[in-house]
């Protein structure tokens, strides 16, 4: 329809100031009473420079409707990926699907309530199915062919008809809610008809405070059948995070088939950076133990206490974090990391965190989760992190798919589906230390198998430590002054 007078006015006055953060734009939308994206993308309109979530070049319905409105063409963009290591994992995400029995039985209340009864008989076939397929063994998951869901729905419905019939009536229920259950099982149900290579079809079992729930997804392994063809048709691309390692992978993984890839070491100076692995315990399953616990716990408590103000431990899991803090003993405030957590309690927490510089706190939080990335503390806020034990992926079937799927493609199974993605964890979480060339801090990685070799490799080679009387090298540190220039500031 086009932008109004008055909004065109209003994008002809904030292209004449300074570039606006997103949120500026939304907060002068509800000012002026427009709408804030429609805005962003008049603003984008004949941009250099326009910076975006994953979604608006990698979503294959979002990129057609953004490049659409901005006149563009893949040819015509160099694109540029930040926070590289993150992009398999969302592509990946973004475009896998799953139906549960939660989402069945909520579109038969929203089917009765909206007046589209027609489809109910069928919602309560596709439960019937799905219940049929629930025969597991000693696992609460199986893996489940295409056919094995299509033929016997085919054989009531036409599947075609069913998902078209499904989308029209969420399209109807969306004009008067925000979403429809209707429209996300019609979603799953034209995903399952999908491509087989590269792509897993599993069916899982768990229990919650309503009883037990069966989940059907279609799980994608492969980021490259989105990626792939992306870096083929941009102009030019570069991808680039601080945890590359080993730049093959991503180039294997992402598809990337003409990439140079370059290494480039730490900017900041060494001697404002102890890094030490102490092969002094394990997080490995069949190590632990309340024992176990204690001891690494005992370590921890000696981490804070050498390691003067702020402290960040990060842990494989909330449930090993739980196990081994239990047995924590420090005179530092602890600030125990949750689960789920709302922006506005992230912000709260950091806060509360950052005033304990001075006397010391210790943020117990997870590989992966709230706080091991995208987090800055520079300066003081945070002065050690310790890394304690390997983040490795549950082995459960979508895992062991993914290790299958990339053996056959690259010979790399292992490595790609497992261990690379733990130490990529682990170095996200060893960042939140040294964020800028004044900062000092050190960074402690506690498990024997740091030291394994297939694990070793993914460290940077520069200043490495492996030592267990980690006490003396801390104290050393901490009493040594920082390293200055000229002008009698840190040196850079």
């Amino acid at each position: 329809k086009g932008l109004t007078v008055e909004a065109r006015k209003v994008v002809v006055e904030l292209k004449r100031g300074s570039p606006l953060h997103n949120e500026e734009v939304i907060s002068i939308g509800k000012e002026k009473r427009f709408c804030s994206y429609e805005l962003a993308m008049e603003l984008a309109k004949g941009a250099q420079v326009v910076i975006g979530d994953y979604y608006y070049v990698f979503n294959p319905f979002v990129q057609n409707s953004l490049f659409t409105k901005l006149g563009l063409e893949l040819q015509d963009v160099i694109l540029i990926v930040d926070e590289g290591h993150n992009l398999p994992g969302r592509v990946t995400e973004m475009i896998s699907n799953a139906l549960t029995t939660t989402m069945i039985k909520n579109a038969v209340m929203e089917a009765k309530k909206f007046g589209y009864g027609g489809v109910i008989s069928w919602l309560q076939e596709v439960m019937h199915i799905v219940n049929e397929l629930a025969v597991f063994e000693k696992e609460r998951e199986t893996l489940v062919t295409k056919e094995a869901f299509c033929s016997p729905l085919q054989k009531v419905v036409d599947y075609e008809m069913l998902v078209q019939e499904l989308e029209q009536a969420a399209g109807e229920i969306r004009k008067k809610q925000r979403k429809s259950y209707l429209g996300g099982i019609a979603s799953f149900l034209s995903a399952w008809k999908g491509e087989d290579q590269g792509f897993a079809r599993i069916l899982s079992e768990r229990q919650s405070k309503y009883g037990t729930i069966l989940s059907l997804q279609y799980l994608c392994l492969d980021p490259s059948v989105i990626t792939k063809p992306i870096f083929q048709q941009v102009y030019a691309g570069v991808v680039m995070s601080g945890t590359l390692k080993p730049t093959r992978m991503y180039n294997d993984v992402l598809g990337i088939e003409r990439g140079i890839e370059k290494e480039y070491g730490c900017p900041f100076p060494p001697e404002n950076r102890m890094n030490i692995i102490v092969p002094e315990t394990t997080t490995k399953f069949s190590g632990r133990s309340e024992e176990m616990y204690r001891k690494i716990a005992g370590h921890c408590a000696a981490f804070t206490a050498l390691i003067p103000g702020n402290v960040a431990l990060f842990f494989p899991s909330y449930n090993l974090r739980d196990r081994i803090c239990a047995h924590l003993e420090t005179h530092k405030k602890k600030f125990w990391e949750k689960s789920e957590m709302s922006k506005e309690e992230k912000e709260i927490f950091l806060e509360g965190f950052k005033t304990e510089k001075v006397s010391g706190g210790v943020l117990l939080g997870v590989a992966g989760a709230n706080f091991a990335e995208g987090v800055d503390l520079p300066g003081d806020l945070l002065q050690g992190v310790a890394v304690i034990g390997l983040p490795l992926g549950k082995p459960d079937l979508k895992t062991q798919q993914s290790m299958k799927y990339y053996q056959e493609k690259c010979g790399k199974g292992w490595e790609y589906g497992y261990i690379y993605p733990a130490m990529n964890k682990c170095l996200q979480s060893a960042g939140r230390c040294i964020r800028t060339e004044t900062d000092r801090g050190a960074i402690l990685f506690l498990d024997e198998r740091f030291t394994w070799q297939n694990y070793f490799c993914c460290f940077p080679r520069e200043g490495m430590i492996v030592s267990k009387d980690y006490a003396k090298l801390l104290r050393n540190f901490f009493k040594a002054e920082p390293v200055l220039d000229g002008r009698g500031e840190i040196k850079a």
